[in-house]
């Protein structure tokens, strides 16, 4: 036993020793790092989920009686990534056409809070959205009570088919609406403010309607 001792190489005691343990803990080591590095950055949520994040519905009653079935999706910075990225895959535009695409949606998330939304009502002729004398008023407002007046409101064009694909929640009895609001409120305050609360408001002679988004993380 004592010649097969000095035979082993230095530092490398049998399976009981303590000289394989440096070794073993290099190797792992070496093994974390490399798992490390070759995950790489998380991959992007897929458009649907993001919609969600940035989706929500409301109806509006006069007593017992429905008036508005209201749902819209806050344009945020995410949103606009995931929609440009849903866009772009679904009609083979190219990394560079992408990137142009991309670039002009976040100027305008950095000029406006903007929202799609669809509107159903029993009687179509309250359907105005879009109209100057419209029987609605829609604003936004942070959790303070801060609010802001559109800039815009348009019926938006297209296909019915093109609006489904990317909010599902359009369907043929509907119209869907693009509205534009400042950055900051009649109070001079940004929108949204320091609790991150931005709320849709939709109100009239038929009801009061409201849908919040906590837009920080």
């Amino acid at each position: 036993m004592g010649t097969l001792k000095r035979l082993l190489p230095p530092g490398t005691a049998g399976p009981k020793g303590r000289a394989f343990l440096p070794g073993l803990c290099i190797v792992f080591l070496s093994a974390l790092f490399f798992y490390g590095c070759a995950k790489g950055p998380p991959p992007e949520p897929p458009y649907h989920k993001v919609l969600d994040r940035w989706s929500g519905g409301v109806r509006v009653h006069d007593r017992l009686e429905s008036r508005l079935y209201l749902n819209a999706t806050y344009k945020s910075e995410e949103f606009r990534k995931a929609y440009i990225r849903k866009y772009s895959g679904s009609y083979a535009l190219g990394p560079e056409r992408e990137e142009a695409l991309l670039a002009r949606e976040i100027e305008q998330a950095e000029q406006y809070n903007e929202f799609f939304f669809t509107a159903y009502t029993p009687d179509e002729t309250l359907n105005d959205f879009d109209r100057k004398d419209s029987v609605w008023q829609v604003y936004i407002e942070d959790g303070s009570g801060n609010r802001a007046r559109p800039i815009t409101i348009s019926e938006v064009e297209g296909t019915e088919a093109f609006i489904r694909e990317f909010f599902p929640y359009f369907d043929l009895w509907s119209k869907a609406y693009l509205v534009r609001f400042p950055k900051y409120s009649e109070q001079g305050t940004e929108l949204p403010g320091p609790d991150r609360t931005l709320k849709l408001v939709v109100t009239g002679v038929m009801g009061r309607g409201e849908i919040a988004w906590q837009t920080g993380e």
